[in-house]
């Protein structure tokens, strides 16, 4: 809802909403469509304890400008934990991307190089058995022409 509250007499001429493009924004992971696993914690604005079979989803990204990089800010007291990037595009065709995130004691980024996404797509973070993961955010970059 929004409502105005004046005073004194005014003309109003009105106003505009801009639709906010996620794609391109940080995207804190407690933001997201859909979020189901066996083992998770939603702390604030990060997903924290991340363990077997968790995906996380974010729906609707328009990849306009396209993106060949993502960054994702997280910890994992693991070697390496791997995330798959699942992208699903707006026929249904699933394709998938392996990143592998290094030890950190806290949270840090880390940017992954990819194949091309472009055009409206769903995108999610799967954690297999055996993650231990902490997700803060991610960022899209917009692909370099």
């Amino acid at each position: 809802d929004i409502s105005f509250v004046i005073s004194n007499h005014c003309i109003f001429g009105g106003f505009e909403f801009e639709r906010f493009d996620r794609a391109y924004a940080k995207n804190n992971a407690a933001d997201n469509d859909n979020l189901y696993g066996d083992d998770y914690m939603v702390s604030g604005s990060c997903v924290e304890d991340i363990g077997n079979n968790v995906v996380i989803e974010f729906g609707g990204l328009d990849f306009a400008d396209g993106t060949d990089a993502v960054t994702v800010v997280g910890s994992t007291p693991l070697d390496n934990c791997t995330i798959q990037l699942r992208v699903t595009d707006s026929n249904g065709a699933q394709t998938t991307r392996l990143l592998e995130f290094p030890h950190s004691e806290g949270y840090m980024p880390v940017r992954f190089e990819i194949d091309e996404i472009s055009g409206v797509n769903d995108i999610a973070f799967v954690f297999l058995p055996g993650a231990k993961f902490n997700f803060d955010s991610f960022t899209f970059e917009k692909k370099n022409r």
